[in-house]
C-alpha cells in the first residue's frame, strides 16, 4: 500500500464524515426528504470509508486499488457539488 492509497483512504473517510454530519444537521433543521436521501448516501460513503480505514489498519495487502478510491472520491465530490446548487 503506497502513500497515494493511504492519502485517498483517509481523505475519502474524512470528507464522507464531514458531509454526513452536515447532511444530518440539514435534515434535522428542514425535515425534507431530499436531505434524508443525501444523509443516507453520505452515510453509505462514511461506512465505506470506515471499512477502508479498518482494512488499512489491520491488513497489509489492500483489496481496493487507487483508481477505485479516486473514482469514489470523485463521486462523493460530485454529490457535494450537486448539493451546492
Amino acid at each position: 500500500m503506497g502513500p497515494l492509497d493511504v492519502f485517498l483512504r483517509v481523505s475519502f473517510a474524512g470528507f464522507a464524515a464531514i458531509l454526513a454530519t452536515v447532511s444530518v444537521q440539514s435534515y434535522t433543521r428542514h425535515r425534507e426528504r431530499r436531505f434524508l436521501l443525501l444523509t443516507a448516501a453520505f452515510g453509505i460513503f462514511l461506512a465505506q470509508g470506515l471499512w477502508l480505514l479498518i482494512e488499512m489498519a489491520t491488513v497489509a495487502v489492500s483489496s481496493v486499488g487507487s483508481g477505485w478510491l479516486a473514482l469514489n472520491l470523485g463521486v462523493l465530490i460530485s454529490l457535494y457539488l450537486a448539493l451546492l446548487r
